[in-house]
């Protein structure tokens, strides 16, 4: 009977000799692909934009503007007193005819149109120009004049005028420049009956008791006639 014995170097006893490997080699952790890369950041930019939406739809309106204190009537002189801001969302088209914070600065010494009711906002339209007056008028004063040489009846509180006189009657009476430039406050029709009637009382703001009465005084001896300046 034959024996068939193991090869050299091939038996148990050499698998017993080999030593064991000193370290484990495991696979790489793969890093995630370019499209999960841009997907994640996709998606973090998107958390970012919710959440300053969020944001935003909470947050008040940051523009304020300018309102009214309390009613004011026309041909009223603006005052920091009268003004006061508040904070709101408006149109783009109302927004462009009222005024900011920063501008509330440019209304004093204006003098309004038309009456302004309290807590309301003030308007290019509300206003005018006080040229230069100062914020309280010195002196008031009024008269008579016939609405065709009032510009038609048609001045408002606000606007400036020139006072003319003609003294006399017939072609040779002269006609003269009373007051330039006078702010007018208030105008108001006559409640006489027939021809006075058509008359309007005007008062305008002075700043020297001399304007007063040259005005007063060319009511009285002469025919007055009011003059529109457009600005």
């Amino acid at each position: 009977m034959a024996t068939v014995t193991d090869p050299a170097g091939t038996g148990p006893e050499l698998d017993r000799d080999i030593a064991a490997p000193s370290h484990i080699i495991r696979p790489r952790r793969a890093w995630p692909g370019s499209r999960a890369t841009v997907g994640g950041l996709l998606v973090a930019l998107a958390a970012i934009g919710l959440f300053s939406a969020f944001q935003n739809a909470n947050a008040g309106p940051e523009t304020r503007y300018v309102v009214t204190l309390g009613s004011i009537a026309p041909g009223t002189i603006l005052t920091a007193e009268h003004l006061g801001t508040q904070a709101m969302e408006l149109p783009e088209s109302v927004g462009l005819r009222s005024f900011t914070l920063d501008e509330e600065t440019d209304l004093l010494g204006a003098v309004t149109t038309q009456a302004i009711g309290a807590g309301e906002l003030v308007q290019l339209s509300d206003v005018r120009s006080g040229n230069g007056a100062s914020s309280v008028a010195q002196f008031e004063v009024s008269f008579r004049v016939n609405a065709d040489r009032a510009v038609d009846g048609s001045l408002r509180a606000g606007e400036t005028i020139d006072i003319i006189a003609t003294l006399g009657t017939g072609q040779t009476a002269p006609t003269q420049l009373v007051l330039p430039q006078v702010l007018l406050l208030h105008v108001s029709r006559s409640d006489e009956p027939g021809l006075a009637g058509q008359q309007q009382v005007i008062t305008v703001a002075l700043d020297d008791r001399e304007h007063a009465l040259a005005i007063a005084a060319a009511a009285d001896k002469g025919q007055l006639t009011l003059v529109r300046m457009n600005h």
